[in-house]
């Protein structure tokens, strides 16, 4: 299968090469902002279909580029509000305070393009997952670390800060940032 990854996401190229299967990778330079008040759901399936969009529009005039199926992603943190990547260590403390000893969603919208048609497919797995109750000491020591700088919700479920996930309710995957499960069989359904 011939796949184009629309992202610069390690996780998600681990995750699809986990499945068998090795895109080429060509992240783009997409306009991310989102209407006020946009809900969880309608936010992830939004920019992964701007982020695949403009992937297909640089690469749809270019024959080597026929056959191919270009997937787009996008994941959020969702706790009363869009938690996305954090801009210091104060936001990052923020927003790991506000998941500790409750359950957050996480939601990630997934839009498929065939380069020969144009034709577009936007899925949305959604996963909740609860924190155990960690201290602000834990907290600050975590950001001390990289780890939480370039992830949505200022956390890496498969990265330390696992140790402080009590259980999901969904798919794993999903909350690294890729539902593999729900798009296999339309990826099979293009072949």
């Amino acid at each position: 299968m011939r796949i184009i990854l629309a992202s610069a996401s390690p996780r998600r190229l681990e995750i699809l090469k986990n499945h068998g299967i090795e895109p080429l990778v060509m992240p783009t330079q997409a306009d991310e902002s989102l209407p006020v008040g946009i809900g969880m759901e309608d936010a992830v399936r939004t920019l992964a279909s701007v982020k695949a969009r403009a992937c297909y529009e640089e690469v749809k005039d270019d024959p080597k580029y026929s056959g191919y199926i270009i997937i787009g992603a996008d994941t959020i943190v969702w706790k009363d509000e869009i938690m996305g990547k954090p801009f210091d260590a104060d936001d990052a403390f923020r927003m790991l305070d506000a998941i500790r000893g409750t359950s957050h969603y996480v939601a990630t919208g997934v839009c498929l393009i065939e380069t020969d048609t144009g034709s577009e497919t936007v899925l949305c797995d959604v996963t909740t997952v609860w924190c155990r109750d960690y201290t602000d000491e834990d907290i600050r020591d975590y950001i001390s670390r990289v780890e939480p700088y370039d992830k949505a919700g200022s956390y890496a479920i498969q990265g330390y800060f696992g140790r402080y996930i009590d259980h999901i309710e969904g798919d794993y995957e999903n909350v690294v940032g890729l539902p593999y499960h729900r798009i296999a069989s339309q990826l099979e359904s293009y072949s």
